[in-house]
């Protein structure tokens, strides 16, 4: 019996399985374009608003907007957005969260198509599998006197897409979750932030 090559199993897989080598290729594309946005975007932050902090606790809220202006990421309108503006607590605040919203949405950006990535390819991979067998058996059945090694190789073909749908979805689904870690951690720093730097606003009017 001929040996099936890797080559062989590529063809074996059809469409499905150059749907997956595409799909593999557009959510590593997609996870890269992510990396580097979060990297450069979040690159600083925390140390901005423990200054921010120290500068408002301080009254210096000019020397606190100077650091904002200075920093390169999403984070800066935010806090901009929260030193300055109508002079109101609460309208102060709406602006602060709109500000924070659409920071929160620049890094959610590609997220869903992620998310799809990693549920649908599993099931993409085992659907092709399912036709491979399909496939092994009917040739089985179409070729007297072959005996079961026929049958294995096609499902060894088959078995190629199920691997294949894995190996898409699991660096998908740990990125989507590492990204939203961060998604989550950023959204609640900056709303802690902004509720600080609220509340001593409010005791200086207050006095």
């Amino acid at each position: 019996m001929a040996q099936t090559g890797f080559k062989d199993i590529l063809f074996a897989g059809g469409p499905i399985l150059a749907g997956m080598i595409a799909l593999s290729i557009y959510c590593i594309a997609l996870i890269w374009e992510r990396w580097k946005f979060f990297a450069r975007q979040t690159r600083g932050y925390r140390d901005l608003l423990s200054r921010v902090r120290a500068a408002s606790a301080a009254g210096k809220l000019q020397d606190a907007a100077a650091l904002a202006q200075t920093h390169k990421g999403l984070a800066s309108a935010v806090v901009m957005a929260t030193l300055s503006g109508p002079t109101h607590r609460e309208e102060r605040q709406r602006a602060a969260q709109r500000a924070l919203g659409r920071a929160v949405a620049e890094l959610e950006r590609g997220m869903a198509a992620l998310g799809t990535i990693a549920s649908v390819a599993p099931f993409i991979g085992l659907f092709g599998t399912v036709v491979g067998v399909m496939r092994a058996f009917h040739d089985l059945a179409a070729a007297a006197g072959a005996g079961p090694g026929l049958v294995a190789v096609g499902i060894s073909e088959a078995l190629v897409t199920t691997a294949a749908g894995l190996l898409v979805a699991i660096p998908a689904v740990a990125a989507f979750n590492h990204f939203n870690q961060q998604i989550v951690r950023f959204q609640d720093e900056l709303g802690w932030m902004v509720e600080e730097v609220l509340d001593g606003l409010s005791e200086r009017v207050a006095r």
